[in-house]
C-alpha cells in the first residue's frame, strides 16, 4: 500500500493506533528489538524516534528481505493480517514461533465495522477495506491457535491492539 494514513482525518486515528501500540508493548524500553511487519511509511519508528527493522511488501518503503535473517523480540503486525490469507498468517505464526518462541507480538485488527466504513468515508477513503481476504474474526481465531492474549486496547471502538505471547503447546 502506497497511501499515507498519517495525515489529514485519518491522523488522528492512526496516531492513536500507534500510541496505543507503544503503551501496550512498553516499546519505548531501549532493550527492545522491534520488527514492525507492514511498516508502510515508517511511522512508528519516527514516533520511537529510535531505528527499528522495518518489513513491507512494498519494495518503496521495506529495508529488509526475509524478516527471518534478523533477530527482535518484539513484532509488530498492525493492520496486516486482514491482507493475508489464512494459509499465510497460519505460516507466518508458526515460523515466528520456530525463530523466537519467547518473542512478543503487537497485533493490531481493525473490526470493520460499520463505524469503520462510516469513518473512512469521512475520511474520502473509499477503498479502505479492498484486498482484505481475511476478516478480524478469522484472523482472532487462526492466531488464537498459536498465541494467548496478555492484554487488549481498543480504539475509537474501531481497532483492538493486542500483545501476545506463544502459547507453551500447540
Amino acid at each position: 500500500m502506497n497511501k499515507d494514513y498519517y495525515n489529514g482525518f485519518a491522523k488522528i486515528y492512526f496516531e492513536k493506533i500507534i500510541n496505543k501500540i507503544i503503551e501496550i508493548g512498553n516499546l519505548n524500553d531501549q532493550d527492545k528489538t522491534i520488527l514492525d511487519f507492514g511498516c508502510g511509511t515508517k511511522f512508528l519508528e519516527k514516533k520511537l524516534n529510535k531505528k527499528i527493522l522495518n518489513y513491507d511488501i512494498n519494495k518503496d518503503h521495506t529495508e529488509i528481505v526475509n524478516i527471518f535473517d534478523y533477530d527482535f523480540n518484539v513484532m509488530v503486525i498492525n493492520h496486516v493480517l486482514m491482507y493475508m490469507s489464512q494459509d499465510q498468517i497460519q505460516k507466518l505464526f508458526k515460523d515466528l514461533r520456530l525463530k523466537n518462541e519467547n518473542c512478543e507480538l503487537i497485533v493490531g485488527i481493525g473490526r470493520m465495522s460499520f463505524l469503520n466504513k462510516l469513518a473512512a468515508i469521512l475520511a474520502f477513503n473509499f477503498k479502505a477495506h479492498d484486498g482484505t481476504k481475511t476478516s478480524p474474526t478469522e484472523q482472532l481465531k487462526i492466531i488464537s491457535e498459536y498465541v494467548e492474549i496478555i492484554s487488549k486496547k481498543t480504539v475509537f471502538y474501531m481497532t483492538d491492539i493486542y500483545l501476545l505471547k506463544f502459547r507453551d503447546k500447540i
